[in-house]
């Protein structure tokens, strides 16, 4: 991530820069020390990379997908308002360089349907085998192929919250969503996801052996916003 050219001069050492917080960094660009703008780019490599690797589920990809999010941010630094923090406003940037990503990719593998998804929630009678799930989780290949099979939006929403720990508040004002619809996705990537885990599991004979029936998960508790 490294590679974009801040070769200035400037008097402020290494150690100096670590110290500086991210406001400060900022204006010390915009005031013409773009050398600083590479104290920026280390700092939030790895969460940008990270997010990146989760959505578009490519090594190679991502590190395309988080050097174009730093390459935009510099490209638009002086529209940075410090109204949400630096790293939000890298977040933002780099959903929609992946959202661009994807679309530029155009994934071939299918969308999971969530009509199939919600008719086999809505009866009584389905349930998923929670031991199977357990196993598909140990494959980072089976999570992997599921969270791409979820839409964009889906996928991010899950990651944003599940994994990076955002309160859905916060994930709703990175995808310019309301908080209602950002929960209803929530609970319907949940749903889906744990559907495809159980059915890859099955595909792949994962299963440990024949057990009387097992109930699923079948209702998703509310998220405190």
């Amino acid at each position: 991530m490294d590679s974009i050219d801040m070769n200035d001069e400037h008097h402020t050492s290494t150690l100096e820069k670590s110290e500086l917080d991210d406001q400060t960094l900022v204006d010390g660009v915009l005031a013409g020390n773009t050398s600083l703008y590479t104290t920026l780019v280390t700092r939030h490599t790895d969460r940008i990379y990270g997010l990146a690797l989760r959505l578009l589920g490519n090594s190679q990809e991502a590190e395309d997908a988080a050097q174009e999010t730093f390459i935009r941010a510099y490209a638009h630094l002086n529209t940075f308002r410090n109204a949400a923090s630096f790293a939000t406003w890298l977040y933002r940037i780099a959903l929609n360089t992946c959202r661009d990503q994807l679309r530029r990719r155009q994934v071939r593998e299918r969308t999971v349907e969530f009509s199939r998804v919600n008719q086999l929630w809505a009866d009584e009678r389905y349930s998923v085998d929670p031991e199977r799930v357990v196993l598909a989780l140990e494959s980072r290949q089976i999570i992997e192929q599921a969270l791409q099979r979820l839409p964009a939006s889906y996928r991010a929403t899950l990651l944003l919250h599940e994994v990076d720990g955002l309160k859905l508040t916060e994930v709703a004002t990175l995808m310019d969503a309301p908080l209602a619809t950002v929960k209803s996705r929530l609970q319907r990537a949940r749903m889906a996801l744990v559907t495809l885990l159980d059915e890859a599991a099955q595909a792949e004979q994962l299963s440990p052996g024949e057990k009387g029936s097992s109930p699923g998960r079948r209702k998703e508790k509310q998220d405190d916003a």
